[in-house]
């Protein structure tokens, strides 16, 4: 095979995959990341609040 005859095969079996919706792949990044923002917000503010929660009870308790 001749370094001519590769580029042809490569375009022709490139042809067979289906095109990739880069739109779709970046708002599924998008959604996932602001769904990990949310979960550890979400886990900062209860972790605040039971340490809150601990506190007091030590400080009434001593």
């Amino acid at each position: 095979m001749r370094r001519e005859d590769v580029p042809p095969l490569l375009v022709q079996a490139g042809d067979l995959l289906p095109e990739p919706d880069l739109a779709d792949a970046a708002w599924a990044a998008g959604l996932a990341a602001r769904r990990r923002q949310r979960r550890t917000v979400l886990l900062g503010v209860l972790l605040v609040l039971v340490v809150l929660i601990v506190l007091s009870v030590l400080i009434e308790a001593g």
